[in-house]
């Protein structure tokens, strides 16, 4: 992955964030950052839930759907669209974090390359 790809995603994960936040997701969010003792903390580990469940609903896709519908992208509901679903949540709190996601992968990336054949022999 290059500078140049790791921004773009960086820049996608920001247009997301707008997104979301135009559409009214993170007027409630914020005020519990702000004027909750913990409240970044308890916003933080909600998203992440919300995460949690995109990747729960990619799950039941799998189950309720055969396996030649998967890299449905247009219909609602399927394997492609949920993980969508959970990258595009991620993205949103990766921006309101101020985490550079592009950067943060292709470190990652860069990781995973020298770890070699399954990290050493890790079962998963």
């Amino acid at each position: 992955m290059t500078p140049d790809d790791a921004f773009a995603i960086s820049r996608i994960a920001h247009e997301v964030h707008c997104v979301n936040h135009i559409n009214g997701w993170w007027h409630d969010r914020n005020a519990i950052a702000r004027y909750h003792p913990n409240g970044k903390h308890q916003v933080t580990l909600a998203a992440l839930a919300l995460v949690v469940s995109e990747v729960a609903e990619a799950m039941e896709a799998i189950r309720k759907h055969e396996a030649d519908t998967w890299t449905d992208t247009t219909t609602k509901d399927t394997f492609a669209r949920e993980l969508a679903g959970a990258t595009v949540r991620i993205m949103d709190l990766a921006a309101w974090t101020g985490v550079h996601l592009g950067e943060a992968i292709r470190a990652e990336l860069e990781a995973n390359k020298a770890r070699g054949y399954k990290h050493g022999g890790k079962a998963a």
